[in-house]
Formats: C-alpha cells, structure tokens, sequence
C-alpha cells in the first residue's frame, strides 16, 4: 500500500510540473489517474478490513470463515491488483505525445 500511495502521489506530482505547460499531458493521464487512484483508495479499504478481519478472529468469532475468506480475499487483492498502480504512473509518465498523435476525424 505504501509503494501505491507513492505512486500516486508521482502521478499527482506529474500532473503538477506539466499539466499547466501541457494540457494534454493531463487529460492523456487521466483514464489512468482515476484507476490508480482507485486502487489505492481499495487497497485501503482492504487494509480496513484486514485489520477488523484480525481483530474477530482474535476475539473469539463464530463466523471463523468469513473472516479468514476477508484475509485471503485482501491479500490476493493486494498481491494481484494492487501493484497495477506501477503500470497506470508509466502510463501517466509516458506523456500524451502517442495520445495525442491521431487527428481527431481519425476516431
């Protein structure tokens, strides 16, 4: 969670440097912006529900499976879902020159 958090804010800092003398470069970023934001704001939740999950089982549950399926289900997000935040700040960081290469009466 903690190497998401800072890819985000690379992204967010990306925007910042060249988004002003760039406009372009923003709007290419921002399909995946709105994604690794969104990881990162499920990897949290995850992380919630992890540390509640922890603190059932600890007290004694009834509901023993559900608790161990929430540990599992998190750690295969975070394992498996998780690190596509890399991906999306490559993408961001790629600029909008390929973005932007087609004339629009090309779509």
């Amino acid at each position: 969670l903690k190497a998401a958090s800072k890819d985000l804010q690379a992204a967010g800092m990306f925007f910042m440097q060249h988004g002003m003398k760039n406009p372009n470069a923003a709007l290419a970023g921002s399909y995946d912006f709105m994604h690794l934001f969104g990881h990162v704001c499920l990897g949290l939740m995850w992380a919630h529900s992890a540390r509640a999950a922890q603190d059932a089982l600890a007290g004694g549950t009834s509901d023993k499976a559900f608790y161990e399926t929430k540990l599992a289900t998190g750690r295969y997000y975070m394992a498996r879902q998780l690190p596509m935040t890399a991906t999306h700040l490559a993408r961001i960081q790629s600029g909008a020159d390929s973005v932007m290469a087609l004339a629009a009466e090309a779509f």
